[in-house]
């Protein structure tokens, strides 16, 4: 292991890493703080082909730090690999990707590092986890100790990984796009969301989110701070914490309607006429032309509960039904007889020895859960791109709808572009909601046409 403590011999390092793969394993100074607030402590960089480890420090109290400057000088020609490359994108622009994904790509899961700490580690966490700026007193010969088991782990899986276009283009379009969300952030009312939520990771009337992307399906959760950010209640009071943060502005949520029926039809190729999905449904269910409020709502119900509990066979004979239980059980037989399924946008393989437990209806539903992640990730893209063009700001993502910091300086025309990017021309209607706070969103959804 080297230390580099001087620009010289960075730049005797420079030549090295552009000569061959690396992996990088980032390290900031505090744990409880949210990336965009934090500093870095070191980075801990393996020369993969010639199996060699460097240090540099930016804020270590071990060493000789360097400017954290230098961190944009670092590129290599061939690929680099880093954890948590979202969180690193604060700091580091150049082309690299994700090493939790390398893993996940594989077995579903990120990389197992939870037994890599040392005696030195355990005894810290024990007595002084809550120290500021933890990661620049713990001895820099331990990190190091700690930076070579995890490189072995990554090696393990970087060993048999063969990246693809496919991977490529999943990894960059999440975790730019994500990244942007997180970077956002969400404005509050500092004295609503403390009463709420009683956390410490604000930055001046911001609260930050942090989704991770390695669940089973791929849909991604979204917690810091000790805030669920994906489930925030809708009954207590807390989203009232939330606002805008320009002068005039509103909080815009858009979110689709009966969004899993229709992903379902697009990946069954089943035509659903214009309208509610729900009423549809219901005509049939019920054998009637005009249904009650009761009846709808029943509808409702009804068709949750076979897309996730089973299609029963007096159901089959509705054609969407019956296409759709042909469809789970020929992706059953595929994924008994090839040992995995592919995702129908991105063709992510979803491998049988790592989804436990699995029947027809459970796999088909791992695949609507990815297939709703895929399909959002091109239209955040989408969104995202659009959004550079205005002052508005995509703040939070969860699932069927996006949360939008509007400025209504961007006028009705940004409105309308979104929900034309969102519904992707008609195909997937979407309902917008509007308040001065999260909690007190009105239905605006005529208005915006």
């Amino acid at each position: 292991m080297r230390i580099i403590e001087s620009v010289t011999e960075l730049k005797e390092f420079k030549k090295q890493l552009n000569n061959e793969p690396s992996f990088w394993l980032p390290h900031y100074a505090d744990f409880f703080k949210h990336y965009v607030n934090n500093s870095i402590s070191f980075i801990y960089i393996h020369l993969i082909d010639s199996d060699l480890d460097y240090i540099i420090p930016f804020s270590h109290f071990d060493c000789i730090n360097l400017d954290i400057e230098h961190i944009q000088e670092l590129t290599s020609q061939h690929d680099i690999y880093i954890l948590a490359k979202k969180r690193f994108m604060h700091y580091y622009s150049n082309s690299c990707y994700d090493a939790d994904m390398v893993a996940w790509w594989q077995t579903h899961k990120m990389l197992p590092l939870d037994e890599t700490n040392t005696t030195t580690h355990d005894i810290w966490n024990k007595w002084w986890f809550n120290e500021t700026n933890a990661n620049n007193w713990l001895p820099i010969t331990k990190q190091y100790e700690r930076c070579a088991g995890m490189k072995d782990i990554f090696m393990q899986y970087y060993k048999t990984f063969k990246i693809s276009d496919e991977f490529k283009s999943y990894e960059s379009m999440f975790i730019d796009n994500f990244y942007a969300i997180e970077r956002n952030g969400l404005h509050i009312d500092y004295d609503k969301f403390t009463s709420s939520f009683k956390t410490n990771g604000l930055i001046n009337n911001k609260a930050y989110t942090e989704y991770n992307p390695y669940t089973s399906t791929g849909r991604p959760s979204n917690k810091f701070g000790g805030v669920n950010y994906a489930a925030l209640n809708k009954d207590d009071g807390c989203r009232k914490s939330f606002t805008s943060r320009f002068t005039n502005g509103m909080l815009i949520e858009m979110d689709f309607d009966a969004y899993h029926v229709r992903l379902i039809a697009d990946i069954i190729k089943y035509k659903l006429p214009e309208g509610s999905v729900h009423t549809y449904f219901g005509k049939q269910y019920f054998g009637t032309d005009e249904l009650s409020d009761d009846q709808y709502e029943q509808s409702k119900q009804i068709t949750f509960r076979l897309l996730y509990g089973g299609i029963d066979k007096d159901f089959e004979k509705i054609p969407f039904f019956g296409e759709t239980k042909k469809y789970i059980y020929s992706l059953w037989r595929t994924f008994k007889k090839d040992g995995y399924i592919t995702t129908p946008y991105f063709k992510r393989p979803m491998y049988k020895n790592y989804l436990q437990d699995t029947n027809p209806n459970k796999l088909f539903n791992y695949l609507l859960q990815a297939s709703e992640t895929e399909n959002n990730i091109y239209m955040i893209n989408e969104v995202n791109s659009l959004l550079g063009q205005y002052n508005s700001e995509l703040i939070l993502y969860t699932y069927d709808s996006l949360l939008f910091d509007y400025d209504i300086k961007d006028g009705k025309e940004l409105l309308l572009k979104l929900k034309h990017v969102m519904s992707q021309t008609g195909k997937y209607p979407v309902k917008i909601n509007a308040g001065i706070n999260y909690h007190a969103m009105q239905n605006m959804t005529s208005k915006v046409v």
